[in-house]
């Protein structure tokens, strides 16, 4: 009888370990858990491309030229003096000046100044106001920004100012006068 009792134990024992009906319900766990990671690693994978895109976008921006449309009395050469009007950067002095050679094309404006260091600015017009942003600020220490005001562009002179941001993100502001260069 006591054989009887083990025997039966140890069959039940091996029924309750080989039920089908637990390894099925685990089995359909296992799959809908594995098609749930597919659609999270697709739905990843299409964000991490949206993201990519916008990144590219946001750089083809930066670097593309103006599509505004110069005055034709602004294009070409003007000779640029720009005086420090306020500074909390250590390498600009309210009073300092600086005198700049400023080139209008069609692709926007390049200032070369004395030492032959170039900035490249691209811009727009809004109303009477010509509002221009450094182009290589990705990849230069600083970022600037210049407002013509292009109120009465027959007398040769524009006037303005500049805003240049620079390390640590100091703010360095100017006062900007530029007389058309005689050719």
């Amino acid at each position: 009888m006591k054989n009887l009792i083990i025997y039966i134990l140890t069959a039940a024992a091996f029924a309750s370990c080989t039920d089908t009906n637990k390894e099925d319900n685990l089995a359909q766990r296992e799959q809908a858990l594995s098609l749930k990671e597919q659609e999270f690693l697709a739905k990843e994978a299409d964000y991490q491309q949206l993201l990519s895109l916008r990144d590219s976008l946001e750089h083809t921006a930066e670097k593309m030229p103006a599509e505004a449309v110069w005055p034709e009395e602004i294009m070409g050469k003007w000779s640029g003096k720009m005086i420090c009007t306020e500074s909390s950067c250590s390498e600009h002095v309210v009073g300092d000046t600086r005198n700049d050679i400023w080139e209008f094309s069609p692709n926007g404006l390049k200032i070369t100044n004395k030492t032959g260091g170039e900035r490249h600015f691209t811009g727009n017009i809004s109303g009477t106001d010509l509002t221009l942003s450094s182009t290589d600020s990705a990849t230069a220490a600083s970022r600037s920004k210049i407002t013509l005001a292009l109120v009465d562009l027959a007398s040769s002179r524009l006037k303005g100012s500049r805003e240049l941001t620079g390390k640590d993100n100091c703010v360095a502001k100017f006062s900007v006068e530029l007389e058309k260069a005689k050719n």
